[in-house]
């Protein structure tokens, strides 16, 4: 029994210590916020744990081996602890005993139990190679493995386990499923509201009835970016291209090609679509005709975020820097430095601009002579999303605060606590500023009082993006779904 409590123990702090120590230095790697399960104690396991299949010998089960023989540690099913009798492979690659994570699923659970990730599918496939190990295992070292009943409130019913998301899902009807991986971008343009994920697809939802319209597939890796511009929506993908659609119809118009890399940030302005990628490079489209008027080089790093003010675009990058372009000659008008760290935020007033580091700090910058004004100084580590309202400026960051910045005096007026993980998405509604998080809330602060005035659940992991139009919030998540607020 000792054994046995010292190795679920150690999986319980192995996984809180991964959990505590999530890499965020990796650009926009995706994290995913959903911890794995943590076993406590033995009798916690055997009160809550499905009713194993089958049993072996006390001795081999306490895993004593003056007592009896210790199977290796992958033979042992990682939800019950028991040796399995069936294990089954779900598409994260790890695997189970059948009947525990059959029932997992059932319970309504779509991750991974050991990893925390969203399943791409629930499908389970059958680990002959390591059934027959363990068969060869008990034999040779004389453990019988006794099947016994299943109790009858612990059938299965596959039925149920195989059906889609839209038939078994109980998520709150705010909480819109339909893509499989990340959600990168969403994008509001009249009653619609436009996703992009890594699963490769930009998804089309009625605000009203909140149902998905149309699917639009056509790119082959991960959507990054959208922006609207007229009566053209475009998307940029991990596969290098730009596409284009047709907001009426929906349909393809065309594909832009010619970066090398991600294309990772899209702005329009004055009739030009800029395009920031990886490979350190923007790109200017004129937004009707749809040709390239110019490659901006210039950058030593990827491009990460754009922003437009006073007839200039301004382009920060992993190099440290931000680039200035004028939007009509497209001449580079200044390389704006002083940073130390990445800038992965950029964020605009009519007359300033704001740019967040992975060095802590905000520096802002005249949009007209651009001259940097100050420096914005306190917080404890990377600052990863800046928003703009009329009285104030937001940083948030990966300290897990929100700091409020008087946008005239630039003095820190408040520290907004209340988030439990970093903090990546900010926006401005008329009466509100909303966050979300890695902890997977969405927190709404009054602007009046800056005080948290609602929390939100209902995402399973990381919510990555937010937009606020026609009165409501739209937020994406890691965990694929979007949330209407």
């Amino acid at each position: 029994m000792k054994a046995l409590k010292n190795l679920l123990n150690r999986s319980s702090s192995d996984n809180q210590h991964q959990h505590q120590h999530r890499s965020h230095n990796v650009p926009d790697s995706p994290a995913y916020a959903t911890p794995p399960p943590v076993f406590e104690e033995k009798r916690e396991v055997q009160a809550e744990a499905p009713e194993p299949v089958l049993t072996v010998s006390d001795a081999s089960r306490r895993g004593d081996s003056q007592k009896g023989p210790v199977a290796p540690s992958s033979f042992y099913c990682p939800i019950s602890m028991e040796l399995m009798n069936d294990p089954v492979m779900v598409a994260t690659g790890h695997t189970y005993d059948r009947v525990c994570i059959e029932r997992w699923l059932q319970q309504g659970n779509r991750t991974c139990p050991v990893t925390g990730m969203r399943l791409r599918h629930l499908e389970l496939t059958p680990n002959f190679a390591l059934r027959n190990a363990i068969q060869e295992w008990a034999s040779s070292n004389k453990v019988p493995m006794l099947h016994r009943e299943v109790k009858p409130h612990a059938a299965i019913n596959t039925a149920t386990l195989y059906k889609t998301d839209e038939e078994t899902s109980v998520a709150p009807t705010n909480i819109l499923q339909g893509h499989d991986e990340i959600v990168w971008s969403v994008e509001v343009e009249g009653n619609r509201l436009f996703s992009a994920s890594a699963d490769k697809t930009i998804r089309v939802w009625d605000i009203s009835s909140r149902r998905c319209e149309q699917v639009l597939e056509d790119h082959a890796r991960p959507v990054l970016s959208l922006a609207v511009a007229g009566d053209k929506l475009f998307s940029g993908s991990y596969d290098y291209t730009i596409k284009v659609w047709n907001l009426q119809t929906l349909q393809r118009i065309t594909t832009l090609t010619g970066h090398t890399d991600a294309v990772r940030a899209l702005a329009v302005t004055e009739g030009r679509l800029f395009s920031g990628s990886y490979d350190s490079t923007l790109k200017v489209w004129d937004s009707e005709t749809l040709q390239c008027l110019r490659t901006l080089a210039g950058h030593s790093g990827p491009v990460r975020t754009l922003v437009c003010s006073g007839g200039h675009m301004f382009s920060g990058s992993y190099d440290k820097t931000v680039r200035v372009w004028d939007v009509q000659s497209l001449e580079c008008l200044a390389t704006l430095q002083g940073h130390s760290g990445a800038v992965r935020a950029l964020a605009a007033s009519p007359t300033r601009v704001f740019s967040g580091s992975d060095d802590a700090t905000i520096k802002v910058w005249d949009s007209d002579n651009l001259q940097c004004l100050k420096t914005l100084e306190g917080h404890e580590d990377n600052v990863r999303v800046l928003a703009v309202g009329d009285k104030y400026v937001f940083s948030g960051s990966w300290d897990k605060t929100i700091r409020v910045w008087d946008i005239v005096t630039l003095e820190c007026v408040k520290v907004l606590e209340g988030h439990g993980e970093a903090v990546l998405a900010l926006a401005v509604g008329d009466t509100f500023l909303v966050s979300g998080s890695y902890d997977t809330t969405v927190r709404f602060w009054d602007l009046e009082s800056l005080r948290c005035v609602k929390k939100c659940e209902g995402h399973d992991d990381a919510v990555r993006v937010l937009a606020v139009a026609q009165g409501k919030v739209f937020s994406g998540s890691y965990d694929g779904t979007i949330g209407v607020w």
